[in-house]
């Protein structure tokens, strides 16, 4: 069964990758997985099917309509908390970029979501894809604004009291 982009779409939606899978039945497969078996949704293909991580180790990827499955829970969305990285004003490089954006989530002890948000922007499409990713991941700011809060922290000459003491 093939469905149409805007329908693999919605099975993304419904089915996002870390979605918890119990499997009812899986009837037309010669080497079926066992009902009642638990998995994980890895991601939805093009064509509309489940790649699943099932937990006895198998990978047999689920077809919606013709396999019987329930969502025992879905992945839990986190907040992720996002540090600013001075990109406005650097050479527009999706490379460049991407090396900026890593070295500000690995000072920020983000080195999994660094290396997560490369992997994405390399899977990208396009550009303005890339640039998608990169504003999943840091607050894009200007390099302007960084050279203003640096300046805010210069340190500032201590004015001569002028102690004269004479007695």
């Amino acid at each position: 069964m093939m469905y149409n982009k805007n329908k693999v779409e919605l099975l993304r939606q419904r089915y996002p990758a870390g979605t918890r899978i119990c499997l009812d039945s899986m009837e037309n497969d010669p080497q079926p997985i066992p009902s009642g078996t638990m998995g994980t949704v890895v991601a939805v293909d093009d064509m509309g099917q489940l790649i699943m991580k099932w937990d006895n180790g198998r990978g047999l990827s689920l077809i919606p309509g013709e396999d019987s499955f329930h969502v025992v829970q879905q992945k839990q969305e986190v907040q992720r908390i996002k540090p600013d990285c001075p990109m406005i004003g650097q050479d527009g490089n999706i490379f460049n970029l991407m090396g900026i954006a890593s070295r500000t989530l690995k000072e920020n002890s983000m080195a999994e979501e660094a290396k997560e948000m490369c992997d994405k922007i390399m899977q990208s499409d396009s550009y303005e894809e890339a640039l998608c990713v990169l504003g999943e991941y840091v607050n894009i700011t200007s390099i302007d604004e960084e050279m203003d809060e640096c300046k805010e922290y210069e340190e500032v000459e201590e004015p001569d009291m002028g102690m004269n003491m004479s007695f």
